[in-house]
């Protein structure tokens, strides 16, 4: 069971525009594990985009379902699908653009 989180994690900036809103993706979050400092758990997000500013974490995750794209600073976007694995270093800004239903694993590093 997968539940509702604030992705407190990937500080998401909200906007109070009517166009931000509307665009905005629903997640969800599951932790199985958590010892110290490494946490791994699941990860669901309906399509839609979000930023995110300095990354607080080190993390990992593999993709299991559905596609979207990471675009850093520098604007080098990278899509992601099933089978991708990738590793965001701590400190990372950028934007998610997801265009289907996102399932990954992750693990995070503080």
């Amino acid at each position: 069971d997968l539940t509702p989180t604030t992705n407190a994690r990937l500080k998401i900036k909200t906007d109070s525009s009517k166009d931000a809103a509307a665009d905005a993706p629903n997640t969800a979050s599951k932790a199985v594990y958590d010892a110290g400092p490494t946490e791994v758990g699941c990860w669901t997000c309906t399509p839609g985009s979000f930023p995110v500013t300095d990354l607080p974490t080190i993390e990992w995750f593999h993709v299991l379902e559905g596609t979207f794209f990471l675009t850093g600073v520098d604007n080098t976007a990278r899509r992601c699908g099933p089978g991708d694995t990738v590793l965001l270093p701590r400190g990372w800004t950028g934007q998610w653009d997801v265009l289907e239903p996102v399932k990954k694993l992750w693990v995070v590093v503080d």
